[in-house]
């Protein structure tokens, strides 16, 4: 199997086969990612990739999901995603679905047959990082794109039939803004209407722009308590039927999990009893300083 540098993959893909398509991401431009910072970008020789599949049969033959990597595995081409899709299929009879990384310009980018003849072949529940609900948000994390962009794709994406999940970063508009941006994310969630939403405090990592912003005093972080306050005003807002709320990266202060609307009173307990138990000192502290660093990995 071939995998190049760090590789990366959502938590819950954790028992996908991984299959390396691309080098790093098709855009690295995020200012608050580090993942591919020192990797350049490149795209897998199609014959090492059906060669890695021919491998994983040999070993796990009873795959039932793929995970393309790395950064933005929807960025290949059409012909080439079909192509990796049919090789797929006949190595694993029993796969059932095929996803990755994507972006929306990686949607945008596929006509409307192209969308549906990849769901066809079994792509869905591709990880798409749309971050904010907020056109000003989204420029200063330079994600290259707006949400009437996104929303655009997100139709386009429910009318092939392929359903996707949704990453949303909590107090990227800072500690000002956190029932503004809190009633923003749910507003687009709940209109893209996503099978999934993966949600995660802002953590600056070191070597990126948005690190550099904090350590200046550019940016202000939001303590603690803001993180956790605007995850409850999110998850408040979201009116969704049959999504799953996912909030156990290792970034999340209070693990929560859990089916929506089913769960959603039950998660929004365990955040308020988690809070309580938090002591003032560590509730009122910016998580991305102080002088033992940061609190999360």
């Amino acid at each position: 199997m071939h995998y190049t540098g760090t590789t990366f993959r959502p938590p819950y893909e954790a028992q996908s086969l991984l299959v390396q398509v691309t080098t790093g991401c098709s855009h690295n431009a995020c200012t608050f990612c580090s993942m591919y910072r020192d990797v350049d970008f490149a795209v897998s020789p199609i014959e090492e990739v059906e060669a890695d599949l021919i491998e994983a049969a040999q070993r796990v033959p009873y795959t039932q999901r793929i995970f393309l990597v790395n950064g933005d595995a929807f960025c290949l081409p059409f012909d080439q995603l079909e192509r990796i899709a049919k090789k797929a299929h006949r190595c694993f009879p029993n796969l059932n679905s095929i996803g990755g990384y994507a972006r929306i310009g990686n949607v945008a980018s596929k006509t409307d047959e192209e969308l549906s003849r990849l769901a066809k072949l079994g792509y869905k529940d591709f990880n798409i990082g749309l971050e904010s609900g907020l056109d000003d948000v989204l420029s200063h994390m330079n994600k290259g794109y707006t949400t009437a962009e996104a929303k655009a794709q997100f139709d386009r994406l429910h009318e092939a039939g392929m359903p996707f999940n949704l990453n949303i970063i909590n107090a990227a508009a800072g500690p000002e803004r956190i029932e503004e941006h809190a009633a923003a994310n749910a507003a687009i969630v709940n209109e893209a209407r996503p099978t999934l939403v993966f949600v995660s405090p802002l953590h600056a990592d070191p070597g990126t722009p948005w690190t550099q912003e904090v350590e200046a005093g550019v940016f202000e972080e939001s303590t603690l308590r803001q993180y956790i306050e605007e995850e409850m005003a999110f998850l408040e807002g979201l009116e969704l039927d049959g999504c799953t709320f996912y909030g156990l990266h290792v970034s999340n202060p209070i693990p929560v999990f859990g089916q929506l609307p089913a769960d959603k009173d039950d998660m929004l307990a365990e955040l308020r009893e988690g809070m309580a138990e938090i002591p003032d000192a560590i509730l009122d502290s910016h998580p991305n300083k102080g002088p033992e660093g940061r609190i999360w990995v």
